[in-house]
């Protein structure tokens, strides 16, 4: 009898493995009819299932906390004898003539500057200062008296919040630089993630095993980075929006104080009011820029603005906004050609008012002057883009904002 045999192959799966089961089968070549062996034992192969998955490690993000304040003290300004409008943001100005030498008198009929007169910071150079110390100032700024009453101790809280206001502003801005800087980068995280998922190995190659990347790994990529730097906008910004909250609070409340307080004579001058207010406005000049922390349009970076600035042709004439004692008079770095007046005292503190940026001074140091006394007339000296009157009022020394008191 002529029989063929078959081999016929089944596959099984049972309890999570797959079993090949191979029989035998017998046909009969006569009567074509089948009759079946049994079972020829084969080896099992057994394939895990599932197979692993792969997941990338997660990403942690860094806490990110801004340096204090007071970073190491910057290296030495660049100065210039001479200070020159630059170009930049306008602020309303039209241009002016180039400012006076911090070291040469003012022209006549004013008086000589003094020796120690702080020079004009150079442009060039407030990027570096400000760099090294987001919060400084680049104006000079006058001694300002121990903060011993309560009213003192909030117009000091007023200045550091707005020092720190402007420290925000400025690294907030160097961050958004380099996370631009960084975004334009190629992303090598992404092309790791292809590569994982990607086809096959050449042939011949074993396949290559996967490892793990380190987060430390990760971080020191462009998407890292960039992830860090998010993450520091994202805290700086949200206490930048705390902290203006906060100077609103104090100048609302400095200037309720103020207004509610007996105001004592200066030396030698009686107490003035004029119009109803405290202080009589210097010149009738456009306000071009208000109080607080801006973005310098000479320096190009961010500052406190400790006073508000009023446009107006050079030569006009600048008056005092309330009887007093002059107390300084000259060439004062950034403000140029600067007076400051001594009004008497409001709740313990004194009241100063100071104009900046002068054409020419004239009144000098220890000068007793009226309310409305033509004192000095506009121009463009030290760091000005164009004509304009500086006016502050400060209370111990410390600027307020000027327009709730003219």
């Amino acid at each position: 009898m002529n029989r063929r045999w078959w081999r016929r192959a089944t596959l099984a799966a049972v309890a999570g493995t797959a079993t090949v089961v191979t029989t035998s089968t017998w046909l009969d070549a006569g009567t074509g009819t089948a009759a079946a062996q049994g079972p020829l034992p084969l080896p099992t192969l057994s394939l895990p299932v599932p197979l692993p998955t792969v997941s990338l490690p997660p990403l942690p993000l860094p806490s990110v906390t801004l340096p204090p304040l007071t970073p190491p003290s910057p290296k030495p300004p660049t100065v210039r004898p001479t200070a020159s409008p630059s170009a930049g943001p306008s602020t309303g100005h039209t241009p002016g003539p180039a400012p006076a030498s911090p070291t040469a008198p003012p022209r006549a009929g004013g008086p000589a500057a003094p020796a120690t007169a702080p020079p004009t910071i150079d442009p060039g150079s407030a990027p570096a200062l400000i760099a090294a110390d987001p919060g400084a100032d680049l104006y000079p700024q006058p001694p300002a008296d121990a903060a011993i009453t309560p009213d003192a101790r909030q117009v000091a809280a007023l200045t550091d919040v707005e020092r720190r206001i402007q420290y925000l502003h400025n690294i907030l801005a160097r961050t958004r630089d380099d996370l631009a800087t960084v975004q334009r980068q190629p992303d090598p995280v992404l092309q790791l993630l292809t590569a994982w998922t990607g086809g096959p190995a050449p042939v011949g190659d074993p396949a290559p095993p996967l490892a793990v990347v380190d987060a430390a790994d990760l971080l020191d990529t462009p998407t890292g980075r960039a992830a860090a730097l998010s993450a520091a906008i994202t805290s700086g910004q949200a206490e930048l929006t705390g902290r203006q909250r906060e100077e609103t609070a104090l100048r609302r409340e400095i200037d309720r104080r103020a207004h509610a307080a007996a105001v004592t004579a200066a030396p030698a001058a009686p107490t003035t009011r004029v119009g109803g207010r405290r202080l009589g406005r210097p010149l009738a000049g456009r306000l071009t820029s208000e109080f607080g922390v801006r973005f310098d349009p000479y320096y190009h970076v961010w500052q406190r603005h400790p006073g508000i600035d009023l446009a107006a042709p050079i030569g006009t004439p600048i008056r005092a906004a309330a009887d007093g004692r002059v107390t300084r008079a000259g060439w004062y770095g950034g403000y140029g050609n600067y007076i400051c007046v001594d009004h008497g005292r409001v709740s313990g503190q004194r009241l100063s008012t100071c104009y900046g940026h002068q054409s020419r001074l004239l009144v000098s140091p220890g000068q007793r002057v009226r309310a409305g006394q033509v004192i000095g007339l506009v121009g463009s000296t030290g760091a000005s883009t164009g004509p304009h009157l500086h006016f502050e009022v400060r209370l111990g020394g410390r600027a307020v904002d000027p327009l709730p008191w003219i």
